[in-house]
């Protein structure tokens, strides 16, 4: 599998790259908190925002998650994780 599968997957279905890596359980708990503060910030913000910034905390969590998924691929690739 080439290095930069995990993270094209993460970035197009939100926590498919722990999937790819052996992680799956990682992938539900960011999914559930990408879920959870998207839904925070779509009830604390008010209705003149538009959908991408009534649900940024999901999304903010999301972009964590693929960052985190770069990471351990890139460990992986230098052998510093199993």
């Amino acid at each position: 599998m080439p290095a930069w599968a995990p993270v094209m997957a993460a970035f197009l279905v939100p926590g498919s790259g722990y999937v790819l890596l052996s992680r799956p359980m990682r992938g539900l708990v960011m999914i559930f908190w990408m879920c959870i503060f998207g839904y925070i910030t779509f009830q604390l913000s008010s209705a003149n925002i538009s959908v991408i910034g009534r649900s940024s905390g999901g999304i903010a969590v999301w972009i964590i998650s693929i960052l985190e998924v770069y990471h351990i691929t890139r460990r992986k690739e230098i052998g510093q994780v199993k």
